[in-house]
């Protein structure tokens, strides 16, 4: 008779499980696309604001205003210091959204912009504390940029 080599069928279940096995509990740690998607998105919110603060300096220098402390444009922007003053409505006009997609919180100097689904139920205080992804948009001082920070998107 001739000998027949190969594997039997639970030696292969063995090893799908195994694989299955490895697969749930290794793979979600090097694949973190939630949080790579938060982040991605804060980053795009980041670059829009320091484009929308830029351009608003730039209207300032030409209306002459670009210095003073509280000033509103003609477009009805109020600046300090040439740059989007730090009110959520302020910031809301600058943009020009709703907040269907981020949430605003917070009052001059900070606001901070956290994602509508990630942050639904919880207050303010509870959100300036937690560790969701938030941005932080910090009002400008003299001759300073504001500065625009994220925390919170990685798990």
């Amino acid at each position: 008779m001739k000998k027949q080599s190969g594997f039997t069928l639970i030696e292969l279940v063995i090893v799908i499980i195994i694989l299955g096995i490895l697969a749930a509990t290794a793979l979600p740690k090097f694949i973190n696309l939630q949080g790579d998607a938060r982040q991605a998105v804060m980053n795009g919110l980041k670059s829009s604001l320091e484009t929308a603060a830029t351009f608003t300096y730039t209207k300032a220098i030409i209306e002459g205003v670009g210095n003073s402390f509280d000033e509103t444009l003609s477009s009805g922007i109020r600046i300090r210091y040439g740059y989007p003053f730090a009110t959520q409505e302020n910031l809301k006009a600058v943009l020009n959204f709703t907040e269907d997609d981020f949430k605003l919180t917070g009052t001059d100097p900070e606001i901070i912009f956290t994602l509508t689904n990630d942050t639904e139920g919880l207050t303010t205080s509870e959100i300036e504390s937690a560790g969701v992804c938030k941005l932080t948009y910090t009002r400008a001082d003299q001759g300073e940029r504001p500065a625009i920070t994220i925390s919170g998107c990685t798990d």
